[in-house]
C-alpha cells in the first residue's frame, strides 16, 4: 500500500473519529429523544435522501453535487438535537447505497456529513439559538446564520482534505477551487433554508408544497451543468486531438491552463476572469490543428529557420479558429497575443509592455513554465529552483515584471512549485481514491465520488 493511500485512509479514520466526537457534543448539549424532534429529523432526512438521489457527477468523477444540505439545515433549525444527527446520517447512508459507492468513499462521505451536522448544531446551541417557532424566528437567526457557515466550511475541509492527500496537492489549492466563486451562492441559500424551516413550523404539507419546486429547480441546474460539462469535455478532446500529433508535448495545454490559473491569482484577476483565461490558455496552441504543423510537431530534433517561421504563425490561425465561436471571441487576443514579449522582441504583433493582453501576458509565463518544465528530445526538464531563477532573469525582458514578481513571491510561488511537482510525478503515479476536478459548486454540497 504506498504512502499516499495511507495517509487517505488516515485522515478518513480522523474524520470518522471527529464525527464521534461531535455527536458526543450534540448528545451533552442536547440529550434525549423526544416525538417532535424525532418527526421534524424524519422529514427532512426523507427530503435529504431525495436531495442526495438527485446529485450529479462532477467532471473527472472527483465529487458530486447535491443539495441536502438545504433539508438538514433547516431541520436544525427546527430539531437541533440527536435525532436530526442520527436522521443526517442515515440519510445520506442510503444516498450512498442508492448511488453504489464503494465502502471507504461511502463511509467517509457519512462521517464528513455526520461532522458538518453536528458542528452545527453545537454552533447553533452555544449561541443561543432556540427551536424554530412565531416567537424565536428573529432571535435565532444570526446563531443560525453562524451554524450554515460552520456546516459549509467543514463540508468544504473535509472533501478538499481527503481530495488534496490523495491527489498529492496542497490543501489550499484544492480548497479554493472548490469553494471560489461558490461561496457566494451559497450564502444565498441561507434564507432559503431559513424559510423552508419556517414554512415547517407552518405544517409539513406546506413544507413538501414548497420542496417540490426546489426539485424543479434542481433538475434544470443539472441539466445545464451536464451541457457546460459537455462542452468542456469537447474542448478537452479537441485539444488532445491536436496534441496526439507531438509525443512531447502531451498534456502541454491542460497544464497550462492549470498554470494559468496560479499566474491569473498572481496577476490580481477575479475568478470569472480567471476561469475564461483557463479556457484561452487550453486553447492557446488550437492553431496548430492545420495539417502544415503535422510534421514539424513530429520532427524529433531542433527546427531550421523555415520551420520555425512556419510554428510562428500558429498564434494568429488559433486566434482566427477562435473568433468563429461567439461565446470565446473575448480570449482571441489572448490567443494571437500569448507569444509577445515585454521588451516587443516576440510575435507575431512586436507588442511590448502593456500594449500586450493581459490575458497574453498570463498565458506566455504558464506557457514558458511549462515548456521549461517538460522533457524535450534535446534537453531535459529544468527543475522548479531553475525554473524560478529564469523567471526572474526573464522579468522586464520577456514577462510582464510586476506579474512575474507577484508570481516568485514565496506565497503563490510555492503553489506553482507543487503544482509542476506533482505534473512531473503524475507519469508514473496513479491516484488511487480520488481523481482531479475543476472547481464549480452552487449552492451545492460536494462528496467524495
Amino acid at each position: 500500500m504506498s504512502t499516499q493511500t495511507q495517509s487517505t485512509k488516515r485522515f478518513i479514520g480522523g474524520v470518522v473519529a471527529s464525527a464521534m466526537l461531535a455527536t458526543v457534543a450534540v448528545a451533552y448539549l442536547s440529550p434525549g429523544f423526544d416525538r417532535v424532534g424525532i418527526a421534524s429529523a424524519a422529514f427532512f432526512a426523507l427530503v435529504g435522501i431525495f436531495g442526495y438521489a438527485l446529485a450529479y457527477q462532477l467532471p473527472r468523477g472527483a465529487a458530486s453535487g447535491n443539495i441536502s444540505f438545504i433539508p438538514f439545515l433547516s431541520g436544525l433549525a427546527v430539531a437541533p438535537g440527536l435525532p436530526l444527527v442520527f436522521a443526517v446520517a442515515l440519510a445520506v447512508t442510503c444516498g450512498e447505497i442508492f448511488q453504489r459507492k464503494e465502502g471507504l468513499k461511502a463511509a467517509f462521505n457519512v462521517a464528513q456529513y455526520t461532522l458538518a451536522i453536528s458542528l452545527a448544531i453545537c454552533v447553533f446551541i452555544l449561541l443561543g439559538g432556540r427551536p424554530l417557532d412565531a416567537a424565536t424566528w428573529i432571535r435565532s437567526a444570526l446563531p443560525f446564520a453562524a451554524a450554515f457557515a460552520a456546516f459549509l466550511f467543514a463540508n468544504s475541509a473535509s472533501v478538499s482534505g481527503v481530495m488534496a492527500l490523495s491527489q498529492r496537492r496542497a490543501f489550499g489549492e484544492i480548497w479554493r477551487q472548490n469553494t471560489q466563486g461558490a461561496i457566494r451562492y451559497d450564502f444565498l441559500a441561507l434564507p432559503f433554508v431559513y424559510g423552508f424551516a419556517f414554512v415547517y413550523s407552518k405544517g409539513s404539507l406546506w413544507a413538501l408544497a414548497v420542496a417540490l419546486p426546489l426539485f424543479g429547480l434542481r433538475q434544470l441546474y443539472k441539466t445545464n451543468w451536464q451541457l457546460e460539462t459537455i462542452n468542456e469535455e469537447l474542448l478537452q478532446l479537441m485539444v488532445a486531438a491536436i496534441e496526439a500529433r507531438d509525443p512531447y508535448t502531451s498534456g502541454h495545454s491542460t497544464r497550462v491552463a492549470q498554470y494559468s490559473r496560479i499566474v491569473g491569482r498572481a496577476a490580481g484577476l477575479t475568478t470569472r476572469a480567471i476561469d475564461r483565461l483557463a479556457t484561452a490558455a487550453l486553447l492557446h496552441d488550437v492553431g496548430k490543428i492545420h495539417e502544415e504543423f503535422a510534421p514539424i510537431l513530429r520532427k524529433p530534433g531542433r527546427l531550421t529557420e523555415e520551420e520555425f517561421a512556419i510554428m510562428r504563425t500558429h498564434p494568429e490561425k488559433g486566434a482566427a479558429l477562435v473568433s468563429k465561436v461567439t461565446q470565446f471571441r473575448e480570449l482571441v487576443p489572448a490567443i494571437r497575443g500569448h507569444h509577445e514579449s515585454w521588451n516587443g522582441a516576440g510575435y507575431p504583433d512586436k507588442l511590448a509592455g502593456e500594449k500586450i493582453p493581459l490575458w497574453a501576458r498570463v498565458i506566455m509565463l504558464a506557457d514558458t513554465i511549462d515548456a521549461m518544465t517538460t522533457d524535450r528530445p534535446y534537453r531535459d526538464a529544468l527543475d522548479p529552483d531553475a525554473v524560478l531563477a529564469e523567471l526572474t532573469s526573464q522579468s522586464g525582458r520577456q514577462f510582464d515584471p510586476r506579474i512575474a514578481r507577484q508570481l516568485t513571491s514565496e506565497r503563490i510561488w510555492e503553489q506553482m512549485d507543487q503544482a509542476i511537482r506533482a505534473n512531473h510525478d503524475s507519469q508514473d503515479f496513479q491516484i488511487s481514491e480520488v481523481e482531479s476536478s475543476p472547481p464549480h459548486s452552487s449552492a451545492e454540497q460536494h462528496s467524495v465520488s
